[in-house]
């Protein structure tokens, strides 16, 4: 028995090695005989799908599927595919659904026309039709069929000994050395689709009142934003806050949106807004704080559960570097062209990170305080949540 085992290794997928594998029991196989004989059904399988993507193909290739049946009144804006009738015939036969049916129909002439070599190995039973597919999927994007040869002669022969995800990397990076001028135009396309996703529920109905957000933009921002929130949901982790860095990291960021609605601006968003970037506080007199007191002491808000620490979280420093409480934006510095001249306002606008009016049913947070600097103005400081110990560090 084992010597009939160990044959089917080196059978050719076909007729030869379905009936060898028709006469295995499983049950009287040790662990590598089984082992072997799963490695030769995969095989057999791969040869089988192979054949059932000719099967699709050679529909798709029939005159009834190529001819337009469509009313001459439609011709103007209908493009006749035999791809697609030939599905809609496939998912009626098998009761696939249409979509998956004429995936497949695609799949079979685009590897026999453009892929032929994918197929083949297909065929042979090197690489099962995930791989197949993968290959199809990851070269359609070339401009022509020469260009998708050129990556298919570079990955078919690693392709069997690699997992799908090495041949996926393998595959991407290939296409760019392909056509380094279409990766660069695609990426600019996928940037221009930038754009932040409704929230939806996070659970089924929404019972348990999460949502979820998705964010996709270039990676360069995504990474920066991620940095970022990372960076401060750390330093405040170090400086005492009990929270975890999850939790300071949703924390910083849905901050900001809570003092956007409450100020009526987002960062420095607004035209109007006064280039001077500053946290809106009044500023006491010289060497006194908000609180009567001198010299540099931090504020807290005070108590108002979990939004109103989620509040004064956006306040947090930058870890590494002193606490900054204003930035003068400069003119032309930045991604942004540079803003006409805010119009003449009563009252100058603030581009404020405070904490400000609180939401309704939580009390209202301690205003920040500011500090005294020696031969200059005072200087507001930065909020801190109530549970935060002080870093040393201003």
């Amino acid at each position: 028995m084992c010597e009939s085992i160990d044959r089917l290794a080196v059978v050719r997928p076909g007729p030869e090695l379905g009936v060898a594998l028709a006469a295995v029991d499983p049950a009287t196989l040790s662990a590598h005989e089984l082992v072997v004989v799963a490695v030769a059904r995969q095989r057999q399988l791969a040869h089988e799908e192979a054949a059932q993507l000719r099967v699709f193909a050679e529909l798709a290739a029939r005159p009834e599927y190529q001819r337009c049946d469509a009313p001459d009144d439609l011709a103007a804006g209908h493009v006749h595919r035999a791809v697609q009738a030939a599905g809609d015939e496939v998912s009626l036969a098998t009761r696939w659904t249409p979509g998956r049916a004429t995936g497949q129909v695609a799949l079979a002439v685009e590897l026999l026309q453009e892929l032929p070599d994918t197929f083949e190995a297909l065929e042979a039973g090197r690489i099962d039709a995930d791989k197949a597919r993968l290959i199809a999927e990851r070269t359609r994007c070339l401009p022509d069929t020469d260009l998708r040869h050129r990556v298919e002669t570079a990955v078919l022969p690693v392709a069997e000994g690699r997992t799908r995800w090495v041949l996926d990397q393998r595959l991407r990076s290939e296409v760019i050395t392909a056509d380094p001028a279409g990766a660069e135009d695609r990426r600019r396309q996928a940037a221009d689709r930038r754009c932040v996703g409704r929230p939806e529920p996070g659970s089924p109905g929404g019972d348990d009142g999460t949502a979820t957000m998705t964010l996709y933009g270039p990676a360069e921002d995504v990474i920066a934003l991620w940095v970022a929130t990372d960076a401060a949901a750390r330093h405040a982790r170090c400086a005492g806050d009990d929270r975890g860095l999850d939790q300071l990291r949703f924390d910083l960021l849905t901050g900001l949106a809570w003092t956007a609605l409450e100020s009526g601006h987002l960062g420095c968003c607004n035209p109007s807004c006064n280039p001077t970037c500053t946290t809106a506080a009044a500023p006491p007199p010289a060497g006194a704080n908000a609180n009567g007191g001198a010299g540099g002491a931090r504020a807290a808000p005070g108590p108002g559960g979990h939004r109103a620490r989620r509040r004064a979280g956006r306040c947090l420093p930058w870890p590494g570097r002193p606490a900054r409480t204003s930035r003068r934006v400069r003119p032309g510095h930045g991604r942004h062209p540079p803003r006409a001249a805010p119009p003449t306002r009563p009252t100058p606008g603030l581009c404020t990170t405070a904490t400000t009016a609180p939401r309704p049913g939580t009390p209202s947070p301690s205003p920040p305080t500011t500090t005294a600097t020696p031969g200059g103005s005072p200087q507001p400081a930065i909020a801190t949540p109530p549970n935060r110990r002080s870093s040393g560090r201003s």
